[in-house]
C-alpha cells in the first residue's frame, strides 16, 4: 500500500507539508529533507554515485530542488555528514549553491578541501557560503547559532575501516519541539558514543536519521537506547533493492526506514 501512496506523490507533483507540521521527506540514500514552518534544512542531499547498489535522489527531484519548487523551495541550510561519493558529490553541490546565493553549506573540512580539487578556486565568492569545520573523534562538539537554528556537531567514526575519513553527527534544533540528527555513516561502536555522551544527552532529540545498520545488532541497538534517546528513528542507507517493497524491509529490520524517494513523515514529540 505504501508503494501506491509514494506512486501517487509521483504522479500528482509532491505535497507540501502542513506549515505547523515538523515533516522529513526521503530524496534518496541518507538524504532528507526536514521542514518546520518555513524552515527547511537539507542533508546529504547532492551527491551522483550510488556505487550500483544505493538510491540515488531521483532527477525529478534534483530539479525541483534547482528550480526552488514546491515544497523543495526556500532551503535555510545544507548540512553534509561526510566526503564519501554516495553523500557528497562536488558538481551537484556547485550547481545548487550557484543558483541560490543565500543557501549556507556546513560540512566536514574534507568536502570543502574536495569542492577545491573539482575546480572551485580559492576567491570563489561561493565559498563563503562553505562552513567548514575540521574535527576529529577525540575533538569536542562545535556548538553555533545561524538563522534561527541551533547547531551542534561532533565527529563519530565512519563504520567499517574508514579512519581517515570525517563522519559528523549533525543536531539542529528548528524550534524546541522540532530537533533532529543525521548521523552520516557512523558506525556502531559503543565507546565512540560513550566518549561524547555529554553531547547526546544535552539536547532532546526528537528524530533521528539513522544508518539502518543501527537496526540490525545489539550494540547498535544499546547506542540507540543508551545515548540518542530519540522520539523517534528513521534508518536510511537502505539498498535500491528495498525501492517498492519497504514494509518488508521495516518488518525485517524491527524499526521505521526510508526506502523510496518522495516518503514523509511526520516529526512528533513526545515531549
Amino acid at each position: 500500500m505504501r508503494f501506491f501512496a509514494v506512486l501517487a506523490i509521483a504522479i500528482l507533483g509532491f505535497l507540501p507539508a502542513r506549515a505547523h507540521d515538523a515533516n522529513a521527506t526521503y530524496l534518496g540514500n541518507e538524504g532528507v529533507m526536514v521542514t518546520r514552518g518555513d524552515t527547511k534544512i537539507l542533508f546529504d542531499a547532492f551527491y551522483a554515485d550510488s556505487y550500483d547498489q544505493y538510491v540515488l535522489v531521483p532527477r525529478t527531484i534534483t530539479n525541483a530542488l534547482l528550480s526552488d519548487t514546491p515544497p523543495f523551495d526556500g532551503v535555510d541550510a545544507i548540512f553534509v555528514s561526510h566526503v564519501h561519493g554516495d553523500h557528497f558529490s562536488a558538481e551537484p553541490t556547485i550547481a545548487y549553491l550557484r543558483a541560490h546565493g543565500a543557501v549556507t553549506f556546513y560540512a566536514p573540512l574534507q568536502v570543502r578541501e574536495a569542492l577545491l580539487d573539482a575546480g572551485l578556486d580559492e576567491n570563489d565568492p561561493l565559498l563563503s557560503r562553505v562552513k567548514a569545520f575540521d574535527l576529529g573523534p577525540d575533538d569536542d562538539p562545535v556548538s553555533f547559532e545561524v538563522g534561527g537554528l541551533s547547531v551542534d556537531v561532533v565527529a563519530i567514526p565512519h563504520a567499517g575501516d574508514w579512519p581517515e575519513i570525517q563522519n559528523f553527527v549533525w543536531r539542529v534544533a528548528m524550534d524546541d519541539k522540532t530537533t533532529v540528527m543525521h548521523l552520516g555513516d557512523a558506525g556502531t561502536v559503543r565507546s565512540d558514543f560513550e566518549r561524547h555522551a555529554n553531547y547526546f544527552a544535552a539536547k532532546k532529540t526528537h528524530a533521528a536519521f539513522i544508518p539502518y545498520w543501527f537496526y540490525l545488532n545489539e550494540a547498535g541497538r544499546g547506542i540507540l537506547g543508551d545515548y540518542l534517546k530519540a522520539d523517534q528513528t528513521i534508518g536510511m542507507h537502505v539498498p535500491a533493492v528495498a525501492i517498492g517493497n519497504g514494509d518488508a524491509y521495516r518488518e525485517q529490520a524491527g524499526g521505521d526506514l526510508f526506502t523510496d524517494p518522495g516518503e514523509t513523515r511526520q516529526i512528533s514529540s513526545k515531549d
